[in-house]
């Protein structure tokens, strides 16, 4: 018994040794490989959370960034800056809590209105030099609240530091974002400042805000005891640490359950550890190499690795720690996925933003090899992108050397990678052209390398600007010396001159230093005493008032020569100071006494003018450039009949008049003097019209006219003089009339003087021959040849008194013109008729006449022998056996139209035109004197009527046509018919 007791314990110590050993071994190997994966999930969390903090700040940071890249903040006042970020604030207001501008002495304005000075923060040394700073949680001096600020630098366009942009957080918004990020399992997040003061953490973190917090600590215990392991990462671009905690107890509870199965399976199996090792040990070891195969499985990236739901007893927990820790992995995996993308996506905001940039902008690397450009710099230079890359900066500057590139790279690499001055440079064009551009570089990581980027911008417009400057400062300074007028500049505080040109002497004989030196005496001195009061009180209201920007003023000064010249003052505001009051005055003067003496001149000879005008018989009329009446005198008014208030001002073709031209047509408008003036530029004269006011009430006019012109050379309008005409016109027709008579009348004494030496000599001739015969005849006492002697004789003597009784009677026609009254044409025809009632009846004649109830103006003697005589040419010379003569008559407008019609013999027509003249008989034997027709037409003229002939040719018949007046005429005398012929006599 005792021997085997003894190998018993021989046999069974050994072996529980080895088991305790194997178990322990076991155990250690177990909780290192679970602390490595539990460590390793640790870190994996720690970085995806660190990152979600990274770009909470990102989000802030490039909001800034964007705001103080804007040309308003660049090159602004403080004002418009504070304007500016106020409506950014209102479009931001949900992410942000405020946005402040603080200048480089510390002062900060809000824009709410509040400045305060941070000059006395630690963190504006960081501001100053130029750096993005992320700040504790702070009090603000504004609103008094616990705020995160976050400040970013504002460079001018040359790369000096100008400013800085703050945009504020509250603390509150901080924590809501860190609560948001819960780890799970009784986990919690803590956000640590360089002080080591929690800044903000997750809800289970609230007990840590009785104590500090240090970064360096690796567990801490909660007022219940419960211990947390703790792992700490520094949150990039800040003072910040993040921290990581979970709960001891979830992996030491592990460890605890997997120490105490082992312990009672040790003291359980005692009796049985030779028999039940390899079965305890099979059954141990399974589960753990599962444990280890599934750890391997995920380490080697299968992310959807997990322990099997079946697990049972002490692993089961460690299988459920593990999946719960792959599940918090896989979220923050997933959170870094949408991190990255988030990063993706800012960087294709910056490649729109790069191309996008008005600027051309080049990386490369530090050998000066050209990595990329962007769209604007591909354009300047007129290569493609795949052209550029990889080009040495060589290709494209002119300048650059690789030693000089290094020295300002290493220069940009001490200054911490802030921009260098700009820099002057010229480019080279892929066509080889050149031109000059301004360069500013500065350093930057991309993709874990550092390279420079340079932004160059065309200086071709700016280098032609500054030529131009220059040239208009050179410009100035000749315009200044060459001007004709003077130019000073005078000081209000000490009332002098401070400055003038040299053309002071030249215009009032005085030295620029004589004036400079009278300083507040040059009122007294040189103004004129009746000018001082008004020129230093109209100076002091334009000071006071600002307006108008340009005052003008007219002054007189004292010459050295004693006398007083005419000065034109345009002056303007110069200097300012800092309440905006002004200090300096900068003037022009100009000599204007020859201007003033002329003006003065020109008041009296418009005065002159206006009195001439006025007292001129001559009509005058002045109308602007669209024919609106500006000036017309008594004289005009007198002849226009109207008052000058009543047209003045008015249009000349607005009148109510009608206008006719002298032939008594409508005188288009284009035809009137005002328009031919305009059309044409020039003078008109004599342009003749007629103004009719009424039915019997005209004035006929002659206008001369001239264009006015301003003195640019534009038309201005035009002057008018309107002569009556009227009384002149009738006299010019008077007078044409008995012209025409009086022609008429030398004709018909020619045609006399011809008639009575042919005429009447035959009558003579014949009664001198037949004296002669009749005295041989007497001497023969032949009874018979006698009395036919004598017969012959008294026959010539006849004719002889026929002729002359003829002529008288022709003579007597138009001598009384106030016998004319309005006649019946039956009356007169039926008298007419009865006259000739022997010489019808003796030639079986028919006379017929066929009128109405007609009447016309005119003698009633000479009526009935005009129409005595047309009867009795279409009776006497008609060889028919029955003569017809017909009398038709009608009224027609003012005149009445008669027709004398006979069945004769007609009248050839080539002989139509003789017809009407004296003597003139187409048949010498018929009766008459040939006079009969000439009468006709002698009486028609004088009624101013009109007669023609009408005949087919012989043996056709003639008819008379007679056109005479069947009203009483304007004026007593011949009628002036347009279509009235000459007369038949010339």
């Amino acid at each position: 018994m005792n021997l085997l007791r003894k190998y018993f314990l021989l046999g069974a110590i050994p072996a529980l040794i080895a088991v305790g050993l194997s178990t322990i071994l076991d155990y250690q190997i177990t909780q290192r490989l679970l602390r490595e994966q539990i460590d390793q999930t640790l870190e994996a969390k720690l970085d995806a959370k660190r990152n979600e903090v990274r770009f909470f700040l990102d989000k802030h940071f490039s909001l800034l960034e964007t705001l103080a890249a804007t040309p308003l903040v660049k090159d602004g006042t403080v004002s418009e800056i504070i304007a500016f970020l106020r409506i950014q604030e209102l479009a931001a207001r949900q992410r942000i809590e405020g946005l402040y501008y603080d200048e480089l002495d510390g002062t900060v304005h809000g824009t709410d209105g509040v400045t305060f000075n941070v000059f006395d923060r630690e963190y504006f040394g960081e501001v100053l030099k130029g750096n993005k700073v992320t700040t504790r949680i702070l009090q603000s001096r504004g609103s008094g609240q616990d705020i995160l600020l976050l400040v970013a630098p504002v460079h001018t366009e040359d790369g000096t530091l100008k400013g800085a942009i703050g945009l504020t957080i509250l603390d509150s918004q901080l924590i809501a974002f860190v609560r948001s990020m819960e780890v799970n399992r009784g986990g919690f997040l803590a956000l640590i400042d360089d002080s080591d003061r929690m800044i903000a953490a997750s809800s289970k973190a609230e007990f840590v805000r009785k104590e500090n917090i240090y970064a360096t600590n690796t567990t801490l215990t909660d007022d219940t005891g419960t211990r947390f392991l703790v792992s700490a990462t520094r949150v990039p671009d800040t003072s910040w640490d993040l921290i990581v905690a979970i709960p001891e107890i979830e992996v030491q509870g592990v460890y605890n359950r997997m120490a105490w199965s082992k312990v009672t399976a040790v003291a359980c199996g005692i009796t049985a550890a030779v028999i039940l090792a390899l079965f305890f040990s099979e059954r141990t070891i399974r589960p753990l190499q599962q444990i280890i195969q599934t750890f391997r499985q995920y380490a080697r990236g299968d992310q959807s690795a997990r322990f099997s739901s079946k697990a049972r007893g002490e692993f089961a927990i460690l299988a459920e720690s593990f999946n719960n820790m792959a599940d918090e992995l896989d979220a923050a995996r997933v959170q870094q996925e949408e991190h990255v993308r988030r990063i993706e996506s800012s960087e294709d905001r910056f490649r729109r933003l790069f191309d996008g940039a008005a600027d051309a902008i080049f990386l490369r690397d530090l050998n000066g090899i050209i990595i990329d450009a962007n769209q604007e710099a591909c354009r300047s230079l007129g290569y493609e992108r795949d052209e550029l890359k990889g080009l040495s900066v060589s290709r494209i500057d002119t300048d650059w050397n690789l030693e000089d590139g290094h020295r300002l790279w290493n220069q940009l690499a001490r200054d911490g990678g802030r921009y260098h001055p700009l820099i002057e440079r010229i480019h080279r064009r892929k066509d080889g052209s050149t031109f000059p551009v301004e360069i500013r570089l500065t350093l930057i990581e991309r993709e874990g390398e550092t390279v420079v980027m340079s932004a160059a911008r065309d200086a071709t417009l700016r280098k032609a600007a500054e030529k131009q400057t220059k040239q208009a400062k050179e410009f100035a300074e000749k315009v200044i010396n060459a001007s004709p007028g003077v130019i000073y500049i005078f000081d209000l505080a000490t009332q002098s001159i401070v400055f003038i040109n040299q053309n002071i002497e030249k215009e009032l004989g005085h030295t620029k230093e004589y004036l400079e030196d009278l300083g507040a005496r040059f009122y007294t001195e040189i103004v004129h005493p009746d000018d001082v009061s008004r020129v230093r009180l109209a100076s002091t209201r334009w000071y006071e008032s600002g307006e108008p920007e340009i005052h003008v003023d007219t002054f007189r000064l004292r010459h050295a020569n004693g006398q007083w010249a005419w000065f034109e003052f345009h002056r303007v505001i110069f200097q300012r100071d800092a309440n905006g009051h002004p200090t300096q005055i900068l003037g022009v003067a100009t000599n204007t006494t020859d201007r003033v003496l002329a003006q003065q001149q020109l008041v009296w000879e418009k005065a002159l003018l206006d009195q001439v005008m006025e007292t001129s018989i001559a009509a005058i009329m002045v109308v602007d450039t669209v024919g609106n009446i500006q000036f017309l005198n008594p004289a005009l008014e007198k002849t226009l009949r109207v008052g000058r208030e009543y047209v003045q001002g008015q249009n000349i073709s607005a009148f109510p008049w009608e206008i006719y031209d002298m032939a008594g047509k409508p005188l288009a408008a284009e035809n009137r003097p005002f328009a031919l003036v305009k059309s044409t530029l020039k003078p008109v004269n004599d342009i003749r019209y007629r103004i009719q006011f009424g039915p019997d009430d005209y004035v006929m006019v002659s206008a001369n006219g001239a264009p006015l012109f301003d003195e640019n050379g534009e038309f201005a309008g035009a002057v008018f003089a309107l002569a009556d005409i009227t009384e002149r016109i009738e006299s010019e027709k008077v007078r044409e009339s008995l012209i025409r008579s009086l022609e008429a009348t030398n004709t018909e004494l020619k045609q006399f003087t011809y008639t009575v030496s042919h005429d009447l000599k035959s009558p003579l001739i014949t009664i001198k021959g037949f004296l002669g015969i009749l005295t041989e005849d007497i001497e023969s006492q032949d009874k018979s040849a006698i009395e036919e002697d004598l017969s012959i004789i008294g026959s010539a003597a006849d004719g002889m008194k026929q002729l002359l009784d003829d002529l008288l009677e022709l003579s007597r026609i138009g001598r009384n013109v106030k016998s004319r009254t309005m006649i019946s044409l039956n009356e007169v025809i039926s008298e007419a008729i009865t006259l000739l009632a022997g010489q019808i009846e003796s030639q079986n004649a028919e006379v017929r006449s066929d009128i109405d109830d007609v009447h016309l103006y005119g003698d009633a003697v000479q009526i009935r022998q005009l129409m005595q005589n047309l009867i009795d040419n279409g009776i006497k010379h008609n060889r028919k056996p029955h003569p017809k003569v017909t009398i038709t008559a009608h009224e027609e407008d003012d005149f009445v139209l008669i027709e004398v019609i006979d069945n004769g013999p007609g009248v050839a027509i080539e002989y139509q035109e003789r017809i009407f003249q004296l003597f003139d008989k187409l048949d010498p034997d018929s009766e008459g004197t040939g006079i009969g027709l000439a009468i006709v037409k002698r009486i028609v003229d004088f009624h101013g009527g009109t007669i023609e002939l009408q005949s087919d040719g012989e043996g056709n018949g003639c008819t008379f046509r007679l056109k005479l007046p069947a009203v009483m005429p304007t004026h007593e005398g011949p009628y002036d018919l347009p279509d009235r012929s000459e007369s038949t006599l010339s």
